[in-house]
């Protein structure tokens, strides 16, 4: 039976009291975990009835309904269902980035304020690559009025850049999205603009390369204005150092005066301290950064085109795309062009090239039309159901795969190929690379590129055929007995009987059966070879799945979500590949416990169709060497 999530969301929400009952909510591996106004209004009974709630649980001041491998589908649900605003989502990320180093933190913090403007900016774009088209084609002159309008179409985003990342930052931000559109409007006001582009009659930093220009004072502090229009590191700072300045006034002013003198605070303090100070610094601060980027690149684009063309897909296997992809607008803005996402192009080409490959080599008819699936996908820039459905488990067409796209990658950096707008994915989005001048060699070379990795990928396809990885060091299951499985001890300690631990989800086998471990050290291995199917951003959990099916969870310490990362550094990302003994968390065993938390490590056998039995083999002093559960499969 297919579990309908939305249905089941809506009923947890009606029977914790509503909507108007929940003060916040959150999720960990397992569960749905709300803090109500009154727990009273909850009706126990009615959720722990209901079909996918595994039970429900009442600790530290939380409202806990166990759900299991399926959490995060019905935390969805439950959000879409009663509509919350994010005061409400209790979004741990900020907290879990204390943990990363600084330059993770700034890449992520960027990435997180673009992607909601990724899509108007891609159409913006596409207009601004039709009209180039239309130029080379002599269709429209750029004194037509047809021109000119589709011109301030595509044109008005990109010049007022820092009305649309106010906004966006402002709510990343936590403060009302009027305050960053206001202060990404005063930036490009025309006064300032106007400016900025004047004589200058001083200079600040003489003869330094902080060295900077000014005509205006404000209160005889010299103000050295720059051009904001397009920029995208200014706004961010601006509105960052806003939302405290907010915060500060909205604390201590009375309520009554509220109204007017918290936006009158902080709109005067940030708007000055921008012009003075937040502004000149971050534009030092953008050009470094995209100039260190660019200089890299062209210290050998033909070198720097394979490594990124190739290693594109794995970034986006990982997520770690988002960290790249700000650049590409800030280098638009900022030179008029970019020059690193021409050397991921031939990423699309090359996945459509072996997917069609794989599509016309295989006999299965299944695998025949998830690989068309794939291609078509890919067609529209959108790789992943090719990536994890198609190459993934096929690694020499992986590999072959991501060579393509790393020579296609070569030779448009060879060729100078320049993306000069945003706009479609993948082959669609070929317009963007059109010089406004006209077709030039970066141009003719992308599309070169883009061939070249199409056609290896497609050959080398059709040449490997549809050859999964080899199996042969899979346990064999002979006559439909059942495969008897061997999982070691993940972390060095004391092995006890599950029903002893102090958390009735894991002590009742709510989840699942298996053993707990008293741990002597803060250090999880991999209990066997396995793909790691949940690597929750906290730390404190792990979902492993193993060769025959079997689904494992690692659950690290009792209720040590609450920790929101806080003394735990995870070695894993969601779809990797581990081996027995390889290190997954490392986690500050004093410090959980002076926390006041368990640390005791839970290691769960989750219920799944094919599961038989669970036998705990080990009770006692154990390492990573100890034979910890037999698991039976079918």
């Amino acid at each position: 039976m297919i579990m309908d999530y939305m249905k089941l969301g809506k009923e947890i929400l009606v029977q914790v009291g509503g909507k108007e009952n929940v003060a916040s909510i959150t999720h960990c591996v397992t569960r749905v975990r709300f803090v109500l106004k009154d727990e009273k209004k909850a009706n126990d009974t009615a959720i722990k009835q209901m079909t996918g709630v595994l039970d429900v649980i009442k600790q530290g001041g939380q409202y806990q309904v166990v759900i299991g491998p399926s959490v995060k589908k019905v935390y969805d649900a439950i959000i879409e269902q009663g509509g919350f605003s994010e005061d409400t989502v209790d979004n741990s990320t900020e907290d879990q980035e204390n943990d990363k180093n600084l330059l993770t933190k700034a890449l992520g913090l960027v990435s997180s304020i673009f992607i909601p403007i990724l899509g108007i900016l891609s159409g913006a774009g596409m207009i601004k690559a039709v009209l180039a088209l239309i130029s080379v084609f002599g269709l429209l002159s750029d004194t037509d009025g047809t021109y000119i309008i589709l011109n301030a179409l595509s044109d008005v985003l990109f010049y007022f850049f820092p009305v649309a990342i106010g906004w966006s930052a402002a709510k990343r931000f936590g403060i009302k999205e009027i305050y960053g559109i206001v202060l990404g409007a005063f930036l490009v006001y025309p006064s300032i603009v106007a400016a900025a582009g004047g004589d200058s009659v001083h200079t600040l930093f003489t003869g330094t390369i902080f060295s900077m220009n000014y005509q205006l004072t404000f209160l005889g502090v010299p103000v050295a204005l720059q051009n904001y229009s397009s920029t995208v590191i200014p706004i961010i700072a601006i509105v960052w150092f806003a939302s405290y300045i907010y915060k500060f006034f909205d604390k201590y002013i009375p309520d009554v005066l509220k109204m007017v003198f918290v936006p009158f605070f902080t709109l005067i303090v940030t708007g000055v301290f921008s012009l003075i100070i937040i502004g000149p610094i971050s534009i030092i601060l953008q050009n470094m950064l995209s100039g260190t980027v660019s200089w890299l690149i062209n210290l050998n684009t033909g070198i720097a085109g394979f490594l990124l063309g190739a290693f594109w897909s794995i970034l986006v296997m990982f997520g770690l795309h988002w960290a790249v992809i700000p650049f590409f607008a800030i280098n638009v803005a900022q030179y008029g062009y970019d020059i690193i996402n021409p050397l991921i192009f031939s990423g699309a080409p090359a996945i459509l090239g072996a997917t069609i490959g794989v599509a016309i080599r295989t006999r299965n008819k299944d695998t025949r039309a998830v690989s068309t699936a794939a291609a078509v996908s890919s067609f529209f820039g959108v790789s992943e159901p090719a990536l994890y459905g198609i190459l993934i488990p096929r690694k020499w067409i992986l590999v072959t795969c991501l060579t393509g796209a790393g020579i296609g990658g070569a030779i448009a950096g060879l060729a100078g190929s320049k993306l000069y707008t945003f706009g479609a994915h993948g082959l669609l989005g070929l317009p963007t690379f059109i010089n406004p001048e006209g077709i030039d060699s970066g141009f003719i070379g992308l599309c070169i590129s883009g061939i070249v990795a199409f056609s290896f990928a497609l050959v080398s396809a059709l040449i490997i055929g549809d050859k999964k990885i080899n199996t042969e060091f899979l346990p064999k299951k002979e006559n439909n007995k059942k495969a008897e499985i061997d999982y070691y001890a993940p972390v060095k300690g004391e092995a006890i009987d599950l029903i002893n631990v102090k958390d009735e989800v894991f002590s009742k086998l709510v989840i699942g059966d298996g053993i707990a471990i008293k741990p002597s050290e803060g250090k999880i291995y991999a209990p066997a070879d396995a793909i790691v199917r949940v690597a929750y951003p906290t730390g404190h959990a792990i979902g492993l799945s193993g060769n025959n099916g079997e689904e494992i969870l690692i659950h690290i310490g009792i209720n040590t979500v609450d920790l929101k990362g806080k003394h735990f550094i995870s070695h894993i990302q969601q779809g990797m590949k581990v081996k027995k003994g390889d290190l997954l968390v490392e986690f500050d065993l004093e410090a959980i416990k002076n926390e006041g938390y368990d640390p005791t490590v839970m290691v769960i056998v989750t219920k799944t169709d094919n599961l038989k039995s669970v036998e705990p083999l080990t009770i006692g002093e154990v390492d990573t060497s100890s034979r910890l559960l037999k698991i039976g499969i079918e």
